[in-house]
């Protein structure tokens, strides 16, 4: 009978064995589609974060000379945010779609984008003209 003894705790262990690698096997896949999972849901916000859109979407993208140029989709209207190409003299100017193109103020200037150009204009002195060099919309 010991020997029988010995061979059933030897089946059971091994049993066991088998049943704690399955069981860690799942618990590591599990973990690791959860990891992937919320890394990537991490991962987009935080690159949308990171947008100059802040978390709402991009309507398209333009280039200029001396300008990046976003526009945004805002709640009420579109938003237009105006950059130097170093990233300094950030300026958000809220712009309405008409047709093909967008038109907005500020305090200083009137603006009109389209695809192939962007006019700065200013009361009483000559428009500052930019062409576009590229666009995309998204």
């Amino acid at each position: 009978m010991f020997d029988k003894e010995r061979w059933v705790l030897k089946k059971m262990n091994s049993l066991f064995l088998k049943k704690s690698l399955f069981t860690k096997a799942i618990i590591t896949l599990l973990v690791m589609t959860s990891t992937a999972v919320l890394g990537t849901s991490f991962c987009e916000k935080a690159s949308a974060s990171t947008s100059v859109c802040g978390l709402t979407r991009e309507y398209a993208f333009f280039k200029t000379k001396n300008y990046l140029i976003t526009i945004c989709v805002g709640e009420a209207s579109f938003q237009m945010i105006k950059l130097f190409h170093d990233g300094t003299g950030y300026q958000r100017i809220p712009v309405q779609k008409e047709g093909n193109k967008f038109r907005g103020s500020d305090d200083k200037h009137n603006y009109i984008l389209d695809s192939r150009q962007l006019l700065i204009g200013t009361d009483g002195k000559p428009p500052v003209i930019e062409r576009v060099i590229q666009r995309k919309n998204f």
